[in-house]
């Protein structure tokens, strides 16, 4: 729990039950220490190719953001002129369908996913007084939020069967 934020996924640890496949809980406050000397280098050998993955993920992202002009999926980012190298991308649905469409994506093969539950949620911050309705903004987010897959090698063939595949839990 130390090394990982605190978070558990396992439902014995959890203080009440999930909503959702995507569900963890941070039941201490815990650290984000979790890399290898392997994977540092990894890392570091990856640096020189920085620049060539965040283009292609700013590409994907521009073509998300056509792909979907007509899906009642609403990009979270949505401005030509970000800086953002689009570590996620998100969409925000209709709250009322999100756990649906989630559970139909991956039934489908698709993994999303969703960034993030808010803080205050955690029994960590339960624990200190923190309750619902306390950031109406970020409760809000998250109940419409789904991650869609986006990483450098992600191919156009599958960019659209995420569409097609999102298109089809929406309908």
């Amino acid at each position: 729990l130390l090394r990982s934020h605190g978070v558990t996924r396992d439902r014995k640890k959890m203080t009440c039950a999930p909503d959702g496949a995507w569900c963890y809980q941070q039941v201490a406050l815990g650290f984000n220490c979790r890399m290898t000397d392997l994977q540092a280098a990894l890392g570091r050998s990856q640096l020189r190719r920085i620049d060539r993955f965040v283009a292609r993920r700013r590409a994907l992202a521009r073509r998300y953001d056509d792909l979907l002009k007509d899906l009642p999926a609403t990009p979270l980012q949505r401005h030509p002129d970000t800086n953002s190298s689009f570590h996620l991308y998100i969409v925000r649905v209709d709250a009322n369908r999100r756990a649906e469409a989630f559970d139909s994506l991956r039934q489908a093969g698709i993994g999303v996913n969703v960034h993030y539950i808010p803080v205050h949620f955690q029994p960590h911050y339960r624990e200190r007084g923190f309750k619902d309705g306390d950031f109406p903004a970020a409760e809000a987010y998250y109940r419409e939020a789904i991650t869609l897959p986006l990483y450098p090698a992600l191919e156009e063939a599958q960019q659209n069967a995420v569409v097609s595949a999102l298109k089809e839990a929406l309908a």
